[in-house]
């Protein structure tokens, strides 16, 4: 069945009108009425929201959407069939060198158990996981997760061999991550949030992008919608002797979500804001200079942060490691996480996301491929002598 002839199918089973998925993926009517005719290709995001709104198998109709693309390219070119077969030979060698490619039989995954988040219970302790990130992902349950917060490890910078991406160059290391923020998209809730931290990095001295490279590749194939992307002036960095470029002070915080309806307690933000402000200027006060600046005070009583945040960076006992400040995820999981709710954070690191969480009556799961990070993590949290609910 083609992508056109699909979407036209499951609009009338779930007894919607043209004009509501219009107005929901953002067209107007004469435009979805085109997809439903082939006469036009919606955008990737918007196939995975009308999958959300038919609570259809997103893979299922992104993979219409593909073979529709596909046949409309050649389904009239004479050597069509000869193309096809290429084609399959291509995505699927193994079966292209059998010479009995009709008779072998439909290869069987083995489902995942996903439950993860169901054996968490009602426990405020975090619960820590040791493995690759996209393949421990897989046992979260769909739409079980209300806040993400992560620092992905950096591309060409895995000296102690602990990292779990393994990219040799900028493309690999993107879809390395776009697999990782896959399982993002599906365990997030509808109005959960994803806080994706990210440096830069340059070759031959050029700078390559990676951090937009990776969310306009999210925004482009995955569906996901950019809120804000936050600066993280770091002020201070190790030292740089380059002579032809500035010195690189600054880090990206992207906000991304599914879809319009995310959850924000923009008063609890405010309010975590203007006590981190007022704490820091006390701490200036009493030892008469600044030892580690966190945000730039706007306003004391109350303002919304802006989208450039002044954090110090946090120093850490291992070597060659960065934790990431506490103040870098605290204010994502007050705005974007509701009390009681869950954090997940798939390069958990020594665990300040879930540490900082556990501290604001939030559960969480954190996964890292290294066990003596995970290690660290664990230590770092004492027993709360009672549960959060």
């Amino acid at each position: 069945m083609l992508f056109s002839e699909k979407i036209k199918q499951l609009r009338i089973e779930s007894g919607k009108r043209q004009k509501d998925l219009a107005r929901a993926i953002g067209v107007d009517v004469p435009a979805y009425s085109r997809y439903e005719h082939g006469e036009r290709r919606p955008k990737r995001e918007q196939v995975l929201r009308l999958a959300r709104i038919f609570k259809t198998d997103p893979n299922e109709l992104v993979a219409a959407w593909l073979a529709d693309e596909a046949y409309s390219r050649i389904a009239h070119d004479k050597m069509a069939t000869r193309a096809a077969a290429l084609l399959t030979g291509l995505l699927n060698p193994e079966i292209s060198e059998s010479p009995e490619i009709s008779e072998m039989p439909e290869k069987q995954e083995t489902p995942v158990d996903r439950n993860m988040v169901s054996r968490l219970g009602r426990s405020a302790m975090p619960h820590y996981e040791q493995g690759d990130a996209a393949t421990v992902m897989q046992h979260i349950e769909d739409e079980s997760i209300d806040c993400i917060v992560t620092t992905p490890p950096y591309w060409r910078r895995r000296s102690q061999g602990t990292e779990s991406i393994t990219a040799t160059n900028a493309e690999e290391f993107v879809n390395e991550l776009l697999a990782v923020m896959a399982q993002a998209h599906r365990v997030l809730k509808p109005q959960g949030s994803l806080w994706l931290n990210m440096g830069d990095d340059t070759t031959g001295g050029f700078v390559q992008g990676i951090p937009w490279r990776v969310v306009l590749a999210m925004i482009d194939r995955q569906g996901w919608q950019l809120v804000n992307e936050v600066v993280w002036n770091k002020i201070t960095t190790s030292p740089q002797g380059s002579q032809d470029h500035l010195r690189k002070v600054h880090e990206f915080m992207f906000h991304l979500v599914k879809d319009e309806g995310f959850y924000y307690n923009d008063e609890e933000l405010r309010r975590t804001y203007a006590l981190i402000v007022h704490n820091d200027e006390k701490g200036r006060k009493r030892s008469g200079k600044v030892k580690e600046s966190y945000l730039q005070p706007v306003d004391m009583h109350g303002m919304v942060p802006g989208d450039v945040w002044t954090i110090g960076v946090q120093r850490s006992g291992i070597a060659h490691y960065c934790v990431a400040p506490d103040t870098l995820y605290r204010l994502p999981i007050v705005a974007t996480c509701p009390r009681g709710g869950i954090v997940l954070d798939p390069y958990c690191g020594t665990g300040t996301a879930c540490r900082i969480a556990y501290e604001l009556n939030r559960r969480s799961i954190g996964i890292d491929i290294n066990g003596r990070y995970i290690d660290q993590a664990r230590s770092s949290i004492e027993q709360k002598p009672l549960s959060l609910f």
